[in-house]
């Protein structure tokens, strides 16, 4: 328990209806506090009481009875049906009996309103008041009700804050707190309470020296929390709402946005300004002076800790540029002025009939930057303004614009600033190069920079429709990993599609924390439907988000976006049409990890642009195509990096040909008998097109299409030399797997006389370096390290000057079997792992 008060305050949508008042008494109940004040605004939800209080005046002024009549009993309504669910009658009537006295007074005031047809301010803030009257009564008693339930002594007081909240009316600056006064009232009705020690007190309403009711306007419940929490001296206090904290960035607009879980007083205050959902920097003066901690939590997630506000200890000065900022905002709805010319150079006064100009016409400036030539001056004001402001600046600079001394005033409407938040941002190296150069990332141009001398905001004027983007580009500069990726996953739902995002599923969470990689499965699709996650999905995520038509622009659009630095597609498709879309995706710094057979008949343009890609470090990566779960490419490449020569590449591929071939070696029998038994045993998941594509060898000769120019060989499928048993049917809409059994079947005499060989047969691929041939054939092997692979395993051989007379020997399982379909995702996952190793 705590000597001092703690104080709690409870918005609107905190006491809004029945459930959520329960849920407040239940936050009470557990404070581990001897000395309690909870301050409570009127009821919120749709429509807010006090917003019904107001329009009353008007509608009175109006003589709107029905209407007026209509609202009335639309509060008693609210009030009564709360009271019913959560007091007893006999606790309860007593409370409706005083709103219905208070709602009743109201009507007569409202009465004389409509006789005069006229109101000032004061009568306004007397109605507007009374929800925190009714609703702090409710309080009181839910408190004491389920005090006395649980046996306990304590019990709640009830203040009316207008009996000891004195202030002073400033004209500009609202109703000026009278502290020691109020601390003096304070003090005397607690004494006639017996020194009460729990308080339930009204927000937002309080009176001025002379007795007059009024209130403490914008954000009054805030204000009346944090004072209090001067005038009681309190530990802390916490201000309960709809949100679990300040946040990083508008969530509404930035889907990453974080709690933060501690910042100081003048960076919520920063924040404030640039209007983020936090507390307003009035209200948290008192608690400022004070030094009191302000905590932000939400009343329907208790258990989250919020935020703290409160005197930050200075940051160290090795805080990397990355973890200086806190937070991001936005002021939207401004236009941006430039002043310039020739005639301001030097001259002194220009900058003051300026600002008294727009002074007269009562116009806030919110942004001001001026270059050290004094050539020019540009400044930032509400675009509701713009065009009165143009008139008094051309008027108050009508000599100089008429001898050309000043050049004509523009403006640009609609814009917004972006602004960082975050404390010592100024002595610390990078940060404004790492924040501009998120905006110049994402393609945003800068019309206007800002940073005051108070070094805890940098703001950057952008157009209006750049600002979502800019704002999000921004965030993402410093709130996430360096190597954040947004991934696509095309036909997410074949086995190894959804093998691969099992991988990911279960490793997402330990690469970030060992390596800072943040890999984010926002999209996947499988050509008819497409899921899209805002933030990455997870496994319930996945599950739980329903399926919309396939748009392949839309995929790609929302998997490259411009908030995440790096964006990946992965392709685990066999359609050719998704391969003639690689150049666009590439030009549009999208990677890309391929799974993709197609790739290789896409002629040499494709390598042309994946050139020009890799240029830029935008990488299309198939080593996944080549099916063999070993880095064949990057193997190649470290051969060649250092100087090797490779003069000839083989390989046995065709791992369903090479089932076949042993299957009739071992058994015998018809062809076709054997590949149906073949296809049953090992290939149950391989498409009719790619069992046909590796019988007829076509599937071999793309592979070695795609290791010919990784040795910068101008090779096609087209131009390869396949002698394969099985040959390339006649196009035809569909193929089933008994099509492709009956094909083979219809060839059986090409088996018949590979057949006769006593020595193991395999389907080989060769190419040669000297000529750029490439040749497929099924071939009777001895002596020859191909001819030990067994079942579905495939094999690669290198021959270069180094290794020579021996070649270099790679092997490994098939992807097309089904035993092997997390290996071929693990060489996707492998794939995307080695993007991300070269992006840092």
């Amino acid at each position: 328990m705590t000597s001092s008060f703690v104080v709690h305050k409870f918005g609107g949508t905190s006491v809004g209806n029945a459930t959520a008042m329960k849920a407040v008494q239940s936050i009470v109940a557990s404070i581990a506090s001897d000395k309690i004040a909870v301050v409570v605004s009127a009821m919120g939800g749709k429509p807010k009481v006090t917003d019904l209080l107001i329009s009353l005046v008007e509608l009175a002024k109006t003589k709107q009875t029905d209407e007026i009549q209509a609202i009335i009993d639309a509060i008693e309504a609210k009030h009564a049906e709360a009271v019913a669910e959560l007091l007893p009658p006999d606790v309860g009537d007593a409370i409706l009996v005083q709103i219905r006295q208070d709602l009743a007074t109201l009507q007569e005031l409202l009465h004389a309103i409509s006789i005069m047809r006229s109101y000032n301010e004061n009568v306004t803030e007397l109605v507007s008041g009374h929800g925190e009257l009714w609703s702090a009564r409710i309080m009181t008693h839910v408190l004491n009700h389920h005090l006395a339930l649980a046996g306990k002594t304590e019990r709640f007081a009830f203040i009316d804050s207008r009996e000891v909240l004195t202030v002073e009316i400033d004209p500009n600056h609202g109703p000026v707190v009278l502290y020691e006064l109020t601390a003096a009232k304070l003090r005397a009705r607690m004494e006639a309470l017996g020194n009460a020690t729990h308080l339930c007190i009204t927000g937002f309403i309080c009176s001025t020296t002379d007795g007059v009711v009024t209130t403490l306007k914008r954000d009054g419940s805030d204000f009346s929390a944090s004072i209090f929490g001067r005038v009681l001296k309190a530990a802390d206090i916490t201000i309960w709402t709809d949100v679990s904290g300040v946040y990083s960035a508008d969530p509404r607009r930035v889907p990453e946005a974080k709690i933060l879980p501690q910042i100081s007083y003048q960076e919520a205050m920063e924040l404030a300004y640039f209007g983020a959902k936090v507390i307003h920097p009035k209200t948290m003066a008192p608690a400022v002076a004070e030094s009191i901690p302000i905590f932000i939590r939400n009343t329907f997630d208790p258990t989250h800790p919020g935020t703290r506000i409160y005197h930050r200890r200075a940051l160290s000065p090795t805080t990397s540029a990355k973890h200086i900022v806190s937070g991001f905002s936005t002021i939207d709805d401004l236009a941006m002025f430039n002043l310039e010319g020739t005639g301001m150079v030097g001259v002194h006064g220009v900058a003051s009939r300026l600002f008294n100009a727009l002074d007269r016409i009562k116009v806030n400036v919110v942004l001001i930057a001026q270059a050290s030539s004094e050539h020019s001056i540009c400044f930032a004001i509400p675009a509701a303004h713009a065009a009165n402001a143009k008139d008094a600046i051309e008027a108050a600079f009508f000599k100089e614009l008429h001898h050309g001394l000043i050049d004509a005033v523009t403006y640009e409407a609609p814009v917004s600033i972006i602004a960082a938040v975050g404390d010592n941002m100024s002595q610390t190296p990078g940060v404004c190069g790492r924040f501009f150069g998120a905006l110049g990332r994402a393609g945003i141009n800068i019309l206007g920079i800002s940073q005051g001398s108070s070094e805890r905001n940098i703001s950057a004027v952008v157009r209006y429709e750049d600002s979502g983007a800019a704002l999000r580009a921004v965030h993402s500069a410093f709130f996430l990993a360096d190597q954040t990726i947004s991934i696509g996953i095309l036909d997410a739902h074949t086995p190894v599609g959804t093998a691969l995002l099992s991988q990911l599923f279960a490793q997402k969470q330990w690469l970030a924390r060992k390596f800072k990689v943040d890999l984010r499965v926002r999209a996947v699709g499988n050509g008819t439907t497409m899921q899209l996650h805002p933030t990455g999905f997870d496994a319930a995520s996945l599950a739980a988000t329903p399926a919309q038509p396939f748009d392949m622009a839309k995929f790609i659009d929302h998997v490259h976006t411009d908030h995440i630095p790096f964006a990946l597609v992965v392709d685990v498709s066999g359609d050719a049409a998704t391969v003639v879309q690689y150049p666009d995706w590439l030009a549009a710094d999208c990677f890309i990890v391929s799974a993709n057979l197609h790739v290789a008949s896409t002629g040499l343009s494709l390598r042309k642009t994946i050139d020009a890609a890799a240029s830029h470090q935008v990488v299309l990566d198939t080593e996944a195509c080549l099916g063999m779960g070993v880095p064949v490419l990057s193997t190649i490449q470290n051969l060649l990096q250092t100087g090797d020569h490779i003069e000839k590449v083989e390989t046995s591929w065709s791992s369903v040909m090479n089932a076949l071939l042993l299957e009739l070696h071992s058994t015998g029998g018809p062809v076709g008998d054997a590949l149906a038994r073949v296809l049953a045993s090992q290939f149950t998941s391989l498409s009719p097109a790619d069992i046909l594509d590796d019988l007829t060898g076509v599937a071999s000769a793309r592979k070695m299409v795609l290791l010919g120019r990784e040795l910068g060989l101008a090779v096609d499928v087209a131009q390869a030399a396949i002698e394969s048993p099985v040959p390339v049917p006649a196009p035809r809409a569909a193929w089933t797997r008994d099509d492709v059994v009956a094909h083979v079947q219809a060839h059986a005499s090409a088996f018949e006389t590979l057949a006769s060989a006593a020595r193991p047969l395999r389907t080989t691929t060769v190419l040669s370096t000297a000529d750029a041939r490439i040749r497929v054939q099924v071939r009777a092997l001895e002596a020859h390290p191909f001819a030990n692979l067994l079942g579905a395993q495939v094999g690669l051989a290198l021959y270069t000057e180094r290794h020579a007379p021996h070649p270099l020997f790679l092997s490994g399982s098939s992807f097309a079997s089904d035993a092997t379909q997390s290996l071929a995702a693990s060489a996707l996952f492998g794939s995307v792992l080695n993007i991300a190793r070269t992006l840092g």
